[in-house]
């Protein structure tokens, strides 16, 4: 089996998703072990960050660990794994730079948020993804895929759009952003960035066999069921703390499970030959190299 080069330009996004791990064991670990006082929230909104926070400490850092370590030894699979694990990553962590009443580690929030998106975008422009460009596994994974991403993009695509729309007709402000106590709908506008547009483009790109839908699709299967699983172990550490119900768990359940199901068609179907770095020529260029002898090639 092919195995990808880590190209030279990934030194600095392996440095950076490095320390964006080593942070998020301290903030994460915090989060779990430390004091009542740390969060600053409301009962709810702080028994949701620390049911993220296990997950986070149990599932996203070592996946994101394991993922680097993959890449690293050239596996396609562990580089789509570990670029789904940096995009995880960046958008959580937006949740609390941004979401979190301001507590001892809002710069830490800050920095994982932006050692994340810098390490996606620094590796992302240096691979070359063409060994992904035929065509990818069978009809029914496609279709399953399909479904997946067009459900999470159009139900929260039409949930957050539908809730801000009936605030210009009733006034009254939705619901979800007064039990966070928030003053501003900061779940809605993540998600309508961060979450709808990649999830519907997969589901078209699929639709269209485009080379980038595979990909795109993986990224978010993966880091889309670790988001799900991180809200089901929020929904079950706001009834423990007495903070709320669980009515919301059975949806980002079987969210998990589904996505979870994709996640593995997607990364079980990836073609043998690995990916390879992007320092050689620009794609379509010809480069001649002289043979040993010096004479000309035939």
């Amino acid at each position: 089996m092919k195995r990808s080069v880590p190209a030279r330009g990934l030194r600095a996004a392996y440095g950076l998703t490095a320390g964006t791990i080593v942070l998020m064991v301290v903030v994460s670990a915090g989060g779990v072990l430390g004091s009542g006082g740390l969060y600053q929230d409301n009962p709810l909104i702080t028994a949701t960050f620390r049911g993220q926070d296990w997950v986070t400490l149990l599932v996203a850092v070592p996946l994101l660990g394991v993922g680097l370590m993959l890449e690293r030894r050239g596996s396609l699979g562990g580089r789509l794994l570990w670029l789904a694990m940096l995009f995880n990553a960046m958008y959580s962590y937006l949740f609390y730079a941004v979401g979190a009443a301001f507590n001892v580690f809002f710069l830490l929030y800050v920095a994982i948020f932006g050692m994340a998106a810098y390490a996606l975008l620094f590796a992302v422009l240096r691979m070359d993804f063409s060994p992904l460009s035929g065509p990818t596994g069978s009809r029914t994974v496609r279709g399953i895929a399909i479904s997946y991403t067009l459900l999470v993009g159009a139900s929260l695509g039409l949930l957050w759009t539908g809730m801000s729309l009936s605030y210009l007709a009733t006034g009254a402000v939705p619901a979800p952003i007064l039990a966070s106590g928030h003053p501003t709908g900061v779940v809605f506008a993540i998600d309508l960035v961060f979450i709808v547009p990649p999830m519907l483009m997969s589901a078209v790109w699929l639709i269209r066999r485009a080379p980038p839908g595979w990909i795109l699709a993986t990224l978010m299967s993966v880091s889309g069921t670790v988001y799900t699983l991180s809200l089901s172990a929020a929904s079950v550490s706001v009834v423990v703390a007495g903070a709320g119900t669980s009515a919301e768990l059975p949806i980002w359940a079987a969210l998990t499970l589904f996505g979870a199901s994709v996640s593995w068609l997607l990364l079980a179907r990836l073609p043998t030959g690995g990916l390879t770095q992007a320092d050689g020529p620009p794609q379509g260029t010809r480069q001649t190299r002289e043979p040993p002898d010096g004479r000309l090639p035939a």
